[in-house]
Parts: C-alpha cells; structure tokens; sequence
C-alpha cells in the first residue's frame, strides 16, 4: 500500500535512532594500507545496508572506501543526519589519496526533509541541489577525480508525490550530466513494475535484490 509523503515523514523521524546507530548506517572505511582507488558518498541508498559497497567490493575484487551516511542530504542537515556530513563536506572530509573514481548520489533526502512535495513548489531546491552536484564535480575534478559516477533514483512507492518531481530531476540529469563529466546511472528502468521485490516495506530503500540491480549497473559504468 502507497504512504502518503506526511507518512512517511514521520515514519523517518521514528525511525532515526535505529538509523543513526545502526552500524550499516555508518561510515565504513578500508583498514590503513590498503589500495584504494574508489570512493563512495551519499546516502542510505548506500549506508542503510551496505549491500551495494559489499557486492561492487566482491566483483571487483578490491576496497572502496565509503563515507555515505543515512539520512544526509545534499545541502544542509536534519535530525538524522546533520550539516556537517552532508554529501559534499562527506567528499571534503575525505581521504582522497590514491582516488580516482567517486560514486555518489544525493539529493533525495533534500525533498523528504524539506517542505516542498510538487515540481513547482520544489523547483528551487531542485536547482540549488544541481548547483551543489556542479560545484562538488568541479572540486573533484580540480582533485584529479578522473570518474565521476551518479546513481540516480529509482521511483520510490513510499514517497507517492515526489514521482513527478523525480522523474523531471533524472530527466534533467540524463541530458547534462555527460557534459559536466558526470556519468549518470538511471535506474528507473531496472526498478519499474518490480518494486515489490527490489524495495524493502518502508516504500524507500533497496532490498537486497534491488541493491544487486544497483550494483550491477554501476559496475556497467565502470
């Protein structure tokens, strides 16, 4: 059954504490001294589990270092996920020795936590995230990062209103992020008609099977 956005609002703010000291919520770094050339920032869609680092790591035979923390977004903080680790301050906090190829996501978490639940009253966050994604590709690039990957959003059945609007930001992403240099996985696609199986009851975070699917098509870009 579809939550409404209200909801599901609530339902992340009860469920807070389990994700902040749930340990696939945290940070999960290579031991010193290992190779690494690969770095993960973002969201829970990469922390809540840590399926997909786990599952890239297996078929790449090889660590990546991953800072991606639940709840965080993209510009700001909130009860789960504070300021100070949001998803550029994740890259700038860093250790970026040795890294040539950022995998990320975020902005997701800007729109379940702010105020705004159409296109048109979201319209200015949309375009401020954008203006953080370019600012953070022209850091990395100035850092050497030589791939930069973007995982895009699927179309989340616990978040009914916010479908319009994400489907115009993967739009919008697809036609400019190969000019920025930006490698953009769209998983719409992957996920339609099989939501059931590829997110877990909450209506937002991939499953075990969807966080293969999503492995699978960044190792494609890769």
């Amino acid at each position: 059954m579809l939550v409404s956005l209200k909801k599901f609002k609530n339902f992340l703010l009860v469920s807070a504490f389990s994700l902040l000291f749930g340990a696939s919520a945290q940070a999960s770094n290579p031991l010193p001294g290992s190779s690494v050339n690969k770095m993960i920032i973002g969201d829970s869609i990469f922390a809540l589990s840590g399926d997909i680092r786990r599952y890239l790591e297996a078929d790449l035979g090889e660590k990546i270092d991953s800072h991606a923390r639940s709840g965080c977004q993209m510009i700001g903080g909130n009860i789960i996920c504070s300021r100070r680790y949001a998803i550029p301050q994740q890259y700038a906090n860093a250790d970026k020795r040795g890294i040539k190829t950022v995998i990320m996501n975020g902005g997701g978490n800007d729109f379940l936590f702010g105020d705004c639940n159409t296109l048109a009253t979201c319209m200015e966050t949309l375009l401020a995230i954008e203006e953080a994604i370019a600012g953070l590709t022209a850091r990395m690039k100035a850092d050497g990062i030589e791939k930069i990957i973007f995982l895009g959003y699927y179309n989340a059945p616990g978040a009914p209103e916010l479908i319009e609007l994400n489907e115009y930001s993967m739009n919008m992403k697809a036609a400019t992020y190969p000019a920025m240099g930006i490698t953009f996985v769209d998983t719409r696609a992957a996920f339609r008609g099989k939501e059931s199986i590829y997110i877990i009851r909450d209506g937002i975070h991939p499953s075990s099977a969807g966080s293969r699917v999503l492995a699978d098509l960044i190792r494609q870009a890769l």
